[in-house]
């Protein structure tokens, strides 16, 4: 099965507390622990370390690190912090599982809060666990969540169906130009390098609503867009927006997060990453990450925004890895984590680069891209040993199907008509032929037996542990270890 991970969720709803949600593999509560907010004591720390990273002015790891301690140590307290410290050890150390960090900020409320660069975060020297960043081990998956969104379901692919990447770039002449051909040199090279599984459409630019409706009916899985953004409109107002181009002079028009997310009813990409131009000001980035919180609780499951104008080279860095990675059909947060890290080894954590991209996700475990009728590289290539005398494997493949289980177990349920055993013979759902009296058997009482009703929709894996007989309606089966 795929690796599988425990979750530690910070909740933000004012700044006086923190509430935080831990759960372990199976998505049983660990607790929920609730500690003092400490941003406005550590407002006048954090204030002036801010100054470098927004000015581009950071050019060592010593201040990247006493930022993201400074940000860490705001959320947690000493208590908290062992609390996180002794779950991480269990996860990662003892359970060698991932560890998901979900940032849930109402932005609503504290827009100044939801502002900060938490992707900075690094737990401080004095825990004794070396260099930590939240956002770039390997061990963690941070990324940032609401409860409220609605979670997206996967999208499924069919078998040999190529990733589509559709890239877009605007650049009107009445502002700065925008640097975009190494991005575009760098998506080209990796369509290539990955033939089989990535496709990058045809580029669009300039990108004018028009040519993005057009673009859209091709149905991109990834909208990846370069270009300007500003914090204020016309009328003075703070208010977050992207330039697009007017289809006759080229000159820039300027659309608010409504108006960008209308314009993917065409069609809804599963990511959509936004890039600041590497020539654009503080503003864009901060236009495109406010934007993209937005866009994403209205129809795109997955936004990446950098918050901060990126230089080409970085840029490319963490598209050519994410992109590579999603490919392969890891979780999109992973897959962003990697390449967060990507850009900090590249640049030994001495600049803000690493810090950048922030993912804004409403997929409940990542798995945004699925594939029907096959194996996904990344799970293959992260099977865990299973004990066959203890565990079957079945993947369920039938609509509406309902399956009785109990024990211990690992879920998820898809759509289809056949229950497959990886360890013993496959097994046809009622939906297809009965077994034949000859291969079943009765379920013996010291066996473990598995009762639960699952509604399955979309292809899944069920992995059911410690147990070694199953029923599906009114049969029971038996596994092969167990005869």
């Amino acid at each position: 099965m795929a690796k599988t991970y425990y979750t530690f969720r910070i909740k933000l709803a004012n700044d006086q507390l923190v509430r935080v949600e831990k759960w372990d593999e199976q998505h049983q509560s660990k607790g929920e622990p609730s500690r003092p907010f400490r941003y406005q004591e550590k407002l006048e720390q954090i204030t002036p370390l801010l100054q470098p990273a927004l000015t581009n002015k950071l050019n060592n790891s010593q201040q990247a690190r006493q930022l993201g301690e400074a940000l860490f140590e705001a959320i947690f307290d000493e208590v908290l912090r062992i609390e996180f410290i002794n779950f991480y050890q269990e996860a990662v150390r003892d359970k060698k599982q991932l560890l998901r960090i979900e940032l849930d900020i109402d932005e609503q409320t504290m827009p100044e809060v939801a502002a900060l660069p938490w992707e900075f975060m690094c737990l401080p020297e004095y825990a004794n666990l070396g260099d930590r960043w939240l956002a770039t081990d390997p061990n963690l998956i941070f990324s940032r969540r609401r409860a409220l969104w609605h979670p997206a379901p996967p999208i499924q692919l069919e078998p040999g169906e190529k990733l589509r990447i559709a890239l877009t770039i605007a650049s009107p002449k009445d502002l700065d130009t925008v640097k975009y051909e190494e991005v575009q040199e760098t998506l080209v090279s990796l369509a290539e390098e990955q033939a089989e599984s990535i496709e990058l459409l045809p580029i669009v630019n300039p990108a004018t609503p028009s040519a993005i409706d057009k673009l859209l009916e091709q149905k991109p899985h990834i909208f990846h867009f370069i270009g300007h953004g500003r914090m204020e409109n016309e009328a003075g107002e703070e208010v977050g927006q992207i330039a697009l181009m007017k289809k006759v002079f080229n000159k820039a028009l300027w659309i608010d997060a409504g108006f960008f997310s209308e314009l993917f009813n065409r069609w809804s990409p599963g990511v959509v990453l936004l890039q600041a131009c590497e020539s654009g000001m503080l503003s864009a980035s901060q236009a495109f990450t406010g934007t993209a919180s937005k866009i994403v609780q209205m129809n795109i499951p997955v936004v990446v925004a950098m918050q901060y104008e990126v230089s080409n080279m970085t840029a490319s860095q963490f598209a050519y890895e994410f992109y590579e990675r999603l490919a392969k059909g890891e979780p999109v947060d992973l897959a962003a984590q990697n390449g967060r890290r990507t850009i900090g080894l590249e640049t030994q954590y001495r600049k803000r680069d690493f810090a950048t991209p922030v993912v804004f996700m409403r997929v409940t475990d990542g798995y945004l891209f699925e594939r029907q009728g096959e194996e996904v590289e990344f799970r293959k290539a992260n099977d865990q040993p299973t004990d066959k005398k203890n565990t079957q494997n079945i993947k369920i493949i039938d609509q509406h199907q309902e399956v009785n289980q109990q024990g211990k177990y690992n879920i998820n349920a898809g759509a289809g008509s056949t229950v497959h055993q990886h360890y013993g013979v496959p097994v046809e759902s009622q939906a297809d032929k009965r077994l034949s009296k000859s291969n079943r058997k009765p379920v013996t009482q010291d066996s473990t037996q598995i009762i639960q009703n699952v509604k399955q929709q979309g292809e899944k894996n069920v992995t059911f542990e410690q147990a070694s007989n199953f029923r599906i309606g009114d049969d029971y089966y038996e596994s092969e270890e167990s005869r």
